[in-house]
């Protein structure tokens, strides 16, 4: 596993402003609700979606992530967004969270033009307060959806090592 960005590592946010919003905001779930104990490998990723390859994400290559990225990721994740906000969501694509990397082909995640998250305990604690519904969007659907699509485990802050918001977001200094 690679290891977590620190504060201090951190890259500028994203192109849509509400899809930025939403995905900062979720992302503050992952860190304001760790259990104190890993869950069971059936609470942390659920059963893979149909479409699922075998081969693991670790082991496929570039145009075979790419393939299963447009024929399976995309459309259970465009799914899950645009049954939260369906007027956001309706036109979602490869752009929407790989952002100018998806333009270039090179893919890269996390994209640093995605919200910054916060990079303290009460920032987290507010961002949840400010904005619920996204937390809980990307707590409950988000990441356990795009764990499971990669054959990963949700991200445990203890082991500190899983699917979780710094995927796919930078920290903000």
């Amino acid at each position: 596993m690679r290891p977590r960005p620190q504060p201090e590592h951190s890259t500028p946010g994203m192109n849509g402003r509400l899809l930025a919003g939403l995905l900062a905001f979720a992302a503050v779930a992952c860190a304001a609700t760790a259990p104190s104990a890993p869950p069971p490998a059936s609470a942390t990723t659920p059963a893979k979606p149909a479409g699922t390859p075998e081969l693991g994400w670790a082991e496929m290559g570039k145009q075979e992530r790419i393939d299963y990225m447009k024929a399976v990721v995309l459309p259970h994740m465009k799914q899950a967004f645009v049954h939260f906000s369906p007027d956001r969501y309706s036109k979602m694509n490869c752009m929407t969270c790989h952002g100018d990397s998806a333009a270039d082909g090179s893919f890269k995640m996390p994209n640093p033009r995605l919200p910054k998250l916060p990079s303290t305990p009460d920032g987290f604690k507010k961002l949840a307060a400010d904005k619920p519904a996204v937390m809980e969007f990307m707590k409950n659907e988000v990441k356990p959806k795009m764990a499971a699509l990669l054959g990963k485990q949700e991200y445990n802050p203890e082991t500190n090592s899983g699917f979780g918001c710094m995927e796919c977001h930078t920290m903000a200094q």
